[in-house]
């Protein structure tokens, strides 16, 4: 880990700003072919600020010959929020032929939440389909709820458990288990998939909270969920990054070691609104430190 990436990448960190000063040089391209992990991260971060947001394309080898889960998180950070939509869905594609590996479905969960895309249904319904551990499978119904509900409800709560007769058990020693209804969950998804799919002017435009993206609004709505007391969670972390990410406004005061700082955050969410600068930003498009994301 270099000095300058210290809490950088993490939602409860830095996001995706430098811990201190980076190398004057560290945009340099020479930097991206480096066997060092975090000199290739910095280097990638340094010039997507910049608005070189093909940089991230180095990153899916990285991820290929290092499975670091803070390596990982940092790659699917930086692709997830700057890298062109066709890029994510290519890089889920590389690595969803591990679906049930748990690493891989918090992981690439994450990088598809991150593109704020209508595409990233299916291969996060792939994604559920594998998850046998409970907590990777509520983190991928989180992400989906992220995407296509405007506030955490039915997709939020997850598929359905539902009590079955045990085969292991014929008449008349009978006995229940517990499934989950993953066909009926999907179904839900797909739904409001298709409800959102009329509000677009194409399948292409970026989507969160079951509308197209606008950040004014999403603004609005990180700053309510603050003020009104909401425990930090899922949303509220992942809200904070897009909103750092599509604009390069410093939110690494939000939290102070892992704890959310309302006061702070509110105070950095009010004088972006007062300002109005969320009007630059144009709907259904995604930025990265104020640099269009286009395909």
């Amino acid at each position: 880990m270099k000095q300058y990436l210290d809490r950088t990448f993490l939602q409860l960190g830095r996001g995706f700003q430098f811990s201190a000063e980076p190398p004057p040089s560290l945009a340099s391209a020479e930097h991206l072919n480096s066997r060092d992990p975090w000199t290739v991260l910095g280097s990638v971060l340094a010039r997507v600020r910049q608005g070189d947001l093909r940089a991230v394309e180095v990153l899916p080898d990285l991820m290929a010959r290092d499975d670091a889960a803070l390596v990982w998180n940092a790659c699917v950070q930086l692709i997830g929020f700057a890298g062109r939509t066709t890029f994510v869905l290519d890089t889920a594609a590389r690595f969803l032929t591990r679906p049930d590996d748990l690493g891989i479905q918090w992981s690439i969960a994450d990088l598809l939440r991150n593109a704020c895309s209508l595409h990233a249904v299916e291969p996060l319904l792939q994604l559920h389909a594998a998850a046998t551990d409970r907590d990777a499978r509520r983190h991928v119904e989180r992400c989906l709820s992220t995407l296509l509900e405007e506030q955490p409800g039915a997709l939020d709560d997850g598929a359905e458990e539902q009590e079955v007769p045990d085969p292991a058990y014929p008449e008349p020693f009978t006995q229940t288990m517990t499934v989950l209804d993953r066909d009926g969950y999907a179904a839900q998804v797909r739904d409001a998939a298709a409800g959102l799919a009329p509000q677009l002017a194409s399948s292409d435009q970026a989507v969160t909270a079951g509308q197209p993206l606008d950040l004014a609004a999403l603004v609005a709505r990180l700053h309510d969920r603050i003020r009104s007391g909401e425990p930090s969670g899922s949303r509220m972390e992942w809200e904070r990054m897009c909103f750092e990410a599509s604009t390069g406004v410093d939110c690494s005061t939000f939290y102070e070691q892992g704890r959310l700082q309302r006061l702070a955050a509110l105070a950095v969410l009010e004088d972006f609104m007062d300002t109005g600068h969320g009007a630059a930003f144009e709907p259904g498009v995604r930025y990265f430190f104020g640099h269009r994301v286009d395909d």
